[in-house]
This record gives structure tokens, sequence and C-alpha cells, in this order.
């Protein structure tokens, strides 16, 4: 099988993952649904949207991201992404992310857990298995505050990192490659995220 055939058999897998977390979303009766929104802002400039949702039906809890941004760095970059993950009671099943900058697809990945275990996929070529259930994400601290967490599991990588408590209701959480997002909640409530990389800085902030 070729590399071309190969990566378009994992895009498809990655994007049935995705549809099937969209169909429970709108199929599935919900007994209980959160909904926010974040700016993101580049400076003191909007230059996009993210729209967070919590759906609830029995048992499962399936947790969206979607966002849109343009900003400048050397060139003009457009950035869309898509983030679902699907608990299982307090227990993670599946977790799925890509982003598309300018059309092109930069990240992909996917877990599925089954019988203790992730099946685990990071674009563009690494396949792995994750051992243990995971119940804290990302996408769980957009709803909920990490207190007494010593780290996250992050979907862009499909592992645990770090997360340090750095004030009252403030995280830092580290990523590989030397680059942290800065978390500030109030009441439990997550008002904003800080995202220091080498070349720029955004801002999410609760709306």
């Amino acid at each position: 099988m070729s590399t071309l055939v190969r990566e378009k058999a994992r895009g498809t897998v990655a994007h049935r993952y995705l549809l099937l977390s969209v169909i429970f979303v709108l199929s599935v009766p919900v007994t209980f649904a959160q909904r926010t929104e974040f700016d993101i802002l580049k400076g003191n400039d909007v230059v996009g949207k993210i729209l967070a949702t919590r759906s609830t039906s029995g048992e499962r809890t399936l947790y969206l991201m979607t966002s849109y941004s343009e900003f400048d760095i050397v060139a003009k970059q457009v950035v869309r992404s898509t983030m679902a993950a699907e608990y299982s009671g307090s227990v993670l099943s599946m977790c799925h992310l890509n982003m598309y900058i300018n059309g092109s697809m930069r990240d992909s990945s996917h877990m599925v857990h089954r019988s203790g275990r992730g099946d685990c996929y990071v674009h563009p070529k690494k396949r792995f298995l994750h051992e243990g259930a995971v119940e804290w994400t990302t996408a769980r601290m957009y709803f909920e505050e990490p207190v007494d967490q010593p780290s996250i599991f992050v979907e862009s990588v499909l592992k645990h990192c770090p997360l340090v408590r750095t004030g009252a209701g403030k995280y830092r959480l580290d990523l590989p490659g030397a680059k942290s997002n800065h978390y500030a909640y109030e009441d439990g409530i997550l008002r904003e995220i800080r995202v220091d990389r080498a070349l720029f800085d955004l801002v999410f902030k609760r709306t």
C-alpha cells in the first residue's frame, strides 16, 4: 500500500470518529447541555472565535470545540480546528482533533479507548497504545476547574502533560516543545486561556 493510500485511509478513519461525534450531538436525546464562546485575541484585536459545547445523554458526555481565526504571522493564516472528546461515565472513550491552516491539514490526532487502553494515532504517522484510563482532558477544562490535578491528557499529542497551579484559579499546562497554555478561572468558571508560542501569543477570552 502506498504512503498516499495509507494517509487517506487514516484520514477517513479519523473523520469517521468526528462524524460519529457530531451525529451523537444531533441525534441522541440530550438531557443536559452547555454552550460557551470565547473570543480569540492577538494583541488587542479580536481575530477569531471558539465555540465550546458539552452535551450529556445518560452515561455519555460529548465535548465539541470548533474554532476559526485569521491573523498574520509572516503571511496571512486562516486557522480552522475541530476537537471532540466523548466520555463514558467519568472515563474518556474517544477523542479526535484536526487543524487546518489556509485549507491544508496541519495537525490531526485520534484515540479510541477499549479494554483499558487507547489506540492512538497522531499525524503524520505516529501510532501507539496508551495504557490506563483518562479522566481529564483539555476539553473538560473548558467546563470544569482541574482542582488538584497533576496532569492533563492533551488531545493533540494523546498523552498526559504536567499541570502546575500558579495561583488562585490559575494553572499552567506544559506541552511538548517548550510550549505552554495558561488557564484562569473565577468561581470555577474558565474565563481566559493564554497561549504562549515562539512566534506569537494568543488569548482566548470568555464572552
